[in-house]
């Protein structure tokens, strides 16, 4: 299944509470390319329908997996049930205060009828907001599903 594809269903199959996963891709010319979505268990456990939560150990566990294969972290995906396909504020404190500058995070509108929208958005810490970035889809060309390439 391609990345974009992984990510719909995941979070239709999360409905109606948030799900979460990394971007896995590699550098190339035109910026990164994402490669794999890799779900992940959203731990947070007092508001999962509204707040997501990735593990530390698994983002390091995924880390070391993406460097073993010659790949990286491109960034980080996550739904929004019943919610607009954009960052909310507590999104962009969350990415305020890690380490969030450039990376990609593919935000999901998903509803109860399964209807899903992606839009993809890089915080910028000048500014410590979100920015929208257009969302390409590629078809393979390598065999690997390359998939949602962004600009540097």
């Amino acid at each position: 299944m391609r990345p974009l594809e992984a990510i719909l269903a995941h979070a239709r199959a999360g409905h109606p509470f948030e799900v979460c996963g990394v971007l896995v891709g590699r550098a190339d010319a035109g910026g990164v390319a994402v490669v794999e979505a890799v779900a992940v268990e959203n731990r947070e456990r007092t508001a999962p329908r509204t707040r997501y939560e990735i593990a530390p150990e698994d983002l390091l566990r995924l880390q070391r997996e993406a460097r073993a294969a010659g790949r990286e972290i491109a960034g980080y995906y996550h739904s929004h049930p019943d919610h607009p396909a954009r960052p909310s504020e507590t999104d962009r404190r969350m990415a305020a205060e890690g380490l969030s500058d450039g990376v990609v995070h593919l935000v999901v509108h998903v509803d109860g009828s399964g209807h899903a929208v992606p839009s993809a958005w890089v915080f910028r810490d000048a500014s410590q907001a979100f920015e929208e970035e257009p969302l390409e889809v590629a078809l393979p060309v390598d065999g690997e599903g390359i998939e949602g390439r962004r600009r540097e």
